[in-house]
């Protein structure tokens, strides 16, 4: 099992140098998961999850086949991204002069440009509630572990305000994808 197609070429994964330990770290990197939170995620014991990423033990297929889910969509969204903004360069540098022949050429470049532009916006919106929900889910987890029999009975200060912090980017990712979604529901994207 290796983290192929889905998931942006950042590390060398050839099949001599590959152990299950690497690639589930590099799944982990590119899940923006850290191994508490993947183990949670994954309804594992945190020492059955360090010990994998240590090398010691193999994770089993369905492991890797989860964290590689995970790790696609913003990886996906990443990829369109950097892909529309070497089109915006290459538009903006003139390397892209027309997208079709006739007067109207330059008029398209420029309706080009700013739809891409449009559609970036758009997907760095996903990506930031993707992150901010995210983080808001760890910061629950982590008031959750503090309640009895784990913790003391209580969340900490400390553990409330991360979770107050992380909601409120959570709400402001949120609403900047309500305005998105509101304009394009208007026909104004």
């Amino acid at each position: 099992m290796y983290a192929s197609r889905y998931l942006p070429i950042t590390a060398s994964h050839s099949k001599n140098a590959h152990t299950d330990a690497e690639e589930l770290r590099f799944l982990l990197k590119a899940a923006n998961l850290s191994q508490r939170t993947a183990a949670k995620y994954l309804n594992v014991d945190e020492r059955t999850m360090r010990s994998w990423c240590a090398g010691d033990g193999k994770p089993p297929a369905p492991v890797l086949r989860a964290l590689e889910f995970r790790a696609a969509y913003p990886a996906g969204l990443m990829r369109m991204i950097e892909s529309n903004e070497r089109t915006i360069n290459a538009i903006q540098d003139g390397r892209i002069t027309g997208l079709s022949d006739g007067p109207d050429a330059k008029v398209k470049c420029l309706v080009e440009l700013e739809r891409l532009k449009r559609l970036n916006e758009e997907h760095r919106a996903m990506l930031r509630m993707d992150r901010a929900f995210h983080r808001r889910q760890e910061a629950m987890l982590g008031m959750n572990e503090q309640w009895l029999p784990r913790g003391s009975g209580l969340p900490t200060d400390d553990s409330l305000d991360e979770f107050d912090a992380a909601d409120e980017e959570f709400r402001a990712a949120q609403a900047e994808c309500d305005r998105i979604a509101k304009d394009i529901r208007a026909g104004k994207r």
